[in-house]
């Protein structure tokens, strides 16, 4: 089972994972999560620890793994390349981060559909294409909807959003707790962030009228959360209940 969130920075997607893998620990369901920068990890199910950001640690994983990434030809027809292709965008810099990103998403959405189990994609690939869009060319309507239309579908999709001065105050006090060189190596900034929303909106409108399987949660309200962590275990349910040894799943053309 996978699941993807997606949102503008401050939405609440850390707050929601944490609160999705409390509650499937709570039923006895081990989950896995899986961010930009980082390939599968074990869940935690605790909801008190407080969101960690290590510049050094995070510097230090993504020199580890870009290298090869960013001197690697991507398959022509794999859902990497032609998302880089869909897109081009006005960054060099930017265009390389995304290559490596989402290089290491295919995978684990690679590793993720050949697996057993519940996998949570805190930053999947409809974030990767909501941060591209920020830094397209030519974002549009019409590019948005001729990617989703070879993109892979999660089991269920999480869209988080909130008032737009809840987001800009929720950057701001998150980057002034973070390493200068932290934030101006991973993070939009505040006003591309409250961008970034705008646009995550219309990714969203276009995933309802294509049919994904969505989920419009209000980060504002962690309350609404409870209505996710319902929705991921029902899906658990029934995908256990219709396993079969010999059940195939379409494959997928990662990376």
């Amino acid at each position: 089972m996978i699941i993807e969130l997606f949102g503008p920075p401050g939405a609440g997607k850390t707050t929601l994972l944490r609160r999705v893998c409390h509650g499937m620990a709570e039923r006895g369901v081990s989950v896995k999560t899986v961010n930009g920068y980082r390939l599968i990890e074990q869940a935690s199910a605790s909801q008190d620890v407080p969101e960690t950001r290590h510049g050094i640690g995070r510097i230090g994983r993504k020199i580890a793994t870009c290298g090869p990434i960013l001197l690697a030809t991507l398959p022509n027809n794999s859902v990497a390349a032609r998302l880089l292709a869909s897109l081009p965008l006005r960054s060099r810099t930017w265009s390389w981060r995304m290559k490596v990103d989402i290089a290491l998403l295919c995978e684990s959405w690679h590793i993720a559909q050949e697996s057993e189990g519940c996998f949570i994609f805190e930053e999947g690939l409809i974030q990767a294409l909501c941060a591209m869009l920020v830094f397209a060319r030519n974002p549009s309507v019409d590019a948005i909807r001729d990617t989703l239309a070879f993109l892979p579908r999660p089991d269920i999709l999480v869209q988080l959003d909130a008032p737009q001065e809840t987001l800009r105050r929720r950057l701001v006090d998150r980057y002034a707790q973070q390493p200068f060189l932290e934030v101006l190596l991973f993070e939009l900034g505040v006003e591309r962030g409250l961008r970034q929303a705008d646009l995550a909106r219309q990714v969203g409108e276009c995933l309802n009228r294509e049919g994904w399987p969505l989920i419009q949660v209000n980060g504002d309200d962690p309350h609404n959360f409870e209505k996710v962590i319902a929705k991921v275990s029902a899906g658990h349910v029934k995908e256990i209940a219709l396993a079969r040894p010999d059940d195939v799943r379409p494959r997928f053309a990662g990376t």
